[in-house]
Formats: structure tokens, sequence, C-alpha cells
């Protein structure tokens, strides 16, 4: 028996859960993973950083996208780092007060990274904060300036197959009109001068600034916040043909999805050990999981998305069915009301009596 039928059938997803909305096409994924239209692998410093230290970490997290748990020393950075963005970011060169930084890490506070802790704990990171933008102030204070920019987003083309991305918390420029790249970190410990001039995020930083201002910058820094010590090289003590070979490497082997497992001493603290295979105790349900819920959630905010959405649309379209028609109904009450002056086509409007 024929059951064949030309009714359309209802799209669905890859686990065949039903899509509800009809995806634009431009919206369809067309390309793999982190590759642009120009077929280059869109890459920044942490992504580079990722894949030298694990391959299989680098797909999970930006391939796979599998979500990972609420860290707070991250939203702890990016807190301090908002409020120092406030701090340079004016219009006059005029010093904001310490209580004015502190006011710019409450409005800049991200509650992200500790959902899970208990209030005693987040206010401890609050407190720590607090302490480490009033010591950075008094460190500052009758040398401040306003920089070049702050927190200057680049898109910069390495070599045939990448493209580097990303933003540099600072660009000053001193008296000589030289370019100095300043870069904030707001873990505990300092690195030495050799280290920092081994960075390779510094190097990607300052091949970003000749490609933003035109010029390599005369030297590089990390500030360390936390113990308030600022360490700073020369361009030359950098490495940047190195920099760019590192880049073009990772994008290569990325391009052949190269991911192999390279189990190291950072593994304990790896967000997807339980889907990993280089080990033998796995739980897959504790990562798949919370990728699953994930997928649920946005499903259930896409439904009322589309929900609001669509009555959204049927009342526009209500309201546009109303206007024209009112629009009509005008148009005929002014015919009408010109016919009945004799001023319409259907009189000459003379009066020969």
């Amino acid at each position: 028996m024929d059951t064949s039928t030309d009714a359309p059938t209802t799209p669905t997803t890859a686990d065949d859960q039903p899509l509800l909305v009809d995806v634009p096409a431009e919206l369809e994924p067309e390309r793999p993973p982190l590759v642009d239209a120009d077929g280059r692998v869109r890459l920044s410093f942490s992504r580079v950083d990722t894949y030298d230290n694990c391959p299989r970490k680098f797909r999970y997290r930006y391939v796979d996208r599998l979500p990972s748990r609420p860290a707070p020393a991250l939203s702890f950075g990016t807190s301090v780092h908002g409020a120092l963005e406030r701090f340079y970011d004016r219009k006059l060169p005029q010093e904001p007060s310490e209580d004015e930084l502190l006011g710019f890490l409450y409005e800049e506070w991200e509650q992200v990274g500790f959902v899970e802790l208990d209030r005693a704990e987040q206010l401890a990171y609050y407190r720590q904060a607090q302490d480490v933008l009033r010591r950075y102030h008094r460190r500052v204070t009758g040398r401040y300036r306003l920089p070049v920019a702050t927190e200057a987003w680049f898109d910069l083309p390495i070599g045939e197959r990448a493209t580097v991305v990303g933003s540099i918390d600072r660009v000053d420029a001193d008296d000589d009109g030289a370019l100095r790249v300043v870069d904030y970190k707001t873990n505990k410990r300092v690195r030495d001068r050799s280290r920092v001039a081994g960075s390779l995020q510094l190097s990607l930083y300052a091949l970003a600034c000749e490609h933003l201002y035109g010029d390599l910058p005369a030297s590089v820094a990390l500030d360390f916040l936390v113990p308030g010590v600022m360490v700073e090289v020369a361009l030359e003590d950098l490495d940047l043909d190195r920099a760019r070979r590192v880049v073009d490497e990772t994008a290569q082997a990325v391009l052949a999805q190269e991911y192999p497992t390279t189990p190291n001493r950072l593994c304990d603290w790896c967000d997807f050990r339980a889907v990993c295979p280089a080990w033998e105790e796995r739980d897959d349900g504790a990562t798949l999981g919370g990728a699953v819920l994930e997928v649920e959630q946005r499903r259930r905010r896409l439904t009322r998305d589309v929900a609001d959405l669509r009555a959204l649309e049927a009342g526009v379209q209500r309201l546009q069915d109303e206007l024209a028609d009112d629009e009509v109904a005008a148009g005929d009450a002014h015919a009408a009301a010109r016919r009945d002056d004799g001023s319409g086509p259907a009189g000459t409007g003379d009066d020969e009596g």
C-alpha cells in the first residue's frame, strides 16, 4: 500500500526534536565551527593556549560547545577588568577618586561565577576585589593619564589560515608618542621577566597593536593586580615570529580536526574529564547531562520567545489591517464628500441655471 504524501513535514534537529521556527538560511551552519567565510580559523589567545594544553579539551569547549562550570576566578577577573575599563574610559583626564573606582566595581560585578557559593564566600571575593582596586588606585595616584584605548578589539589575520581576535586591556602612549601595551592579570603569582617576555599573549597583542595603530609598541607589560606588581619588557625581547608560527600551526591542526587527548597536571580541574577517553573512570552523564540540560533550557526559552513573537506579529498585523481599512474608508468618505459638493468627477462645478 502506498502511504506517501505530499504534505510538508516538520523540520527536526539531529536528535529528532521538532524545530520551533523556520531558521533563516543565513543562520544555518554552512561551514565547520570556528571557520569563517574566508576559510580562516578564528582563534584567540585563550583558544590557542587551550589547544596547546590539550587539543581534546579545545574540541569539547570550542567545537562541541559543551558548557563549563561557573568559575569564581573568572568572574572575579572580569569584574575587576570592568572596573578598570571604566576607570580609564573617560573623555576628560581627571583622575576618578577611590570611591568612584569602587563604585565602578559595584556596577560591573559579575555574579555568574559565584552562584554556587554561599553569601559569606561571595562577600569575601567582593571584599578582596575592593582591596585590589584600593591598592591599584594608590599605585597610580598622581600618575593618571588617559590611554590611547581600553579594551581595544582586534581582528588580526595571521598567515593564510588564521584570524586572531581579542581585546587589549589598555594601550598607553608615553610623552614621545610610543605605544605601550598593558594587560591585567588577577592571579596571585607574579611571573618573572623571562616568562613575561615569552608570553604568547603579549606577542599577539604587540602584533594586534601594529594592526590597529600602524606601529608596534615600544613595550608590553603584565600588570599583576593582586600583588600590585607590573612587569614590563621591551619589544625586542618578544619573539613575534614564534607567535605567528604557533597560531598558524594551531589553525592547521583545527582545519585537519586533530584533537588528541593530552593528559597533564591540569586534568584534575578540567570540566570535561568525565567524557574524556584518556580516563578509565568516566561518567558521561556528568558532562553530557549538563549539555542536555542546557539544550532543554534553551528550547524552553525559545518556545517562550517564539510564542511572544507570534503574538506580537499577530498584533502588528491586526493594527496594519485596521490602519489600511481606515485609510480606505477615509478615502471613500473624501470621495463621497467631493461628489456631494459637486467638485468631484460626477459634476463640473459650473452653475448654468
